[in-house]
Formats: structure tokens, sequence, C-alpha cells
């Protein structure tokens, strides 16, 4: 028995794609709808138009074709916003579409942007620099306040265990008497 491959890229799988087809990646429910109706619509033909109607195979052939092209064109993607129809709309006609952008790399409005950064910088530097020393001084004795009070429950704790436990052993050792 042949042993297959089995090294796979996750990141290049799409679960959207039908069969592993990459014309059927990212479809909108517009573009899935469209694919399978034409699909179901040249199949259908194909089968019942010669039982019912008596058309010969070629037409039913032709017509399937046709209807496969029809969901092709516009149910498929060429790439992730581009269907093969407007592909190939684009090929042929070749519309031109004149883009206009401003650039993300513009060197004047780095600098700009740079330079109102450093001030806003410069101003929080300031307002640190100039802060007020009494409310500096206020903070200072809340902080050592709050230390004395913490360091002070927890000595009066440590007092207060030992106070009502004064012998504290690790282990107690119950001596039974020996009956003989």
């Amino acid at each position: 028995m042949a042993q297959m491959e089995r090294n796979v890229n996750l990141e290049e799988i799409d679960a959207d794609a039908l069969f592993g087809i990459d014309a059927l990646k990212g479809q909108s429910i517009l573009q899935k709808l469209i694919f399978f109706c034409c699909l179901l619509t040249g199949i259908v033909a194909n089968v019942c138009m010669p039982m019912f109607l008596h058309t010969p195979r070629v037409v039913c052939v032709f017509i399937f074709l046709g209807c496969i092209l029809v969901g092709i064109a516009f149910g498929c993607n060429y790439t992730e916003d581009l269907t093969y129809g407007k592909y190939l709309y684009c090929y042929f006609f070749k519309p031109v579409k004149t883009l206009r952008y401003e650039s993300t790399e513009d060197i004047e409005l780095i600098k700009k942007r740079a330079e109102e950064l450093k001030k806003e910088e410069d101003l929080l530097l300031k307002r640190e620099r100039n802060a007020n020393p009494r409310e500096q001084r206020k903070l200072l004795v809340r902080l050592l306040v709050f230390v004395l009070v913490i360091a002070i429950l927890l000595l009066s704790a440590l007092v207060y265990v030992k106070a009502v436990k004064p012998k504290s052993y690790h282990h107690e050792v119950i001596m039974e008497e020996q009956v003989e």
C-alpha cells in the first residue's frame, strides 16, 4: 500500500473551499447561491430535457456547459474580491481607474508627528517637575502612616497569638501507661 505525504500546512487550508477548489474560497452568500443554482439548473436540464422534450444530447450538453459557465463566471472567485466574470471583463476591456491616495510614508508627516509627540512628552515632564511640594509631602506622609498602621497590625496580631497560646509546641507526645 502506498504511503501518502502527510505534511500539511494548516494555515493554507481554507474550510470554505469545497473539495479544495480555490475558486470556491471566500464566496459571498449570493455567489454560492448563483454557483449552486446554475450547477443544479444545468444538471436538471441535462437529465430532464431528453426525457420529456426529446432534445438531442448535444444540445443538452451545450445547455449544461452554458449554465456551468454562468455559474463559474459569477459565482466563483479569481481572487478574494474578484470573480471570474469581473476578471475577464478587466482582461478584455481594460478599464482605467485613477487611484488617488496619500502616502503613508510621507517623511514630512512623520517628522511633524514626531515633533508633536516630543512636545507632549516635554509638557508632561514639565508638569511632573512643577508638582506642588505640599502635595508631595502629603502623599509621603500618607504612605508612611499606611506602612506604620500595617506594621502595628501585624505586630499586634503576633503578640495576641503569643498571649493566647503561651507555649507553642510543634508536636505533643502522649504517653500511655503500659498494662502488663
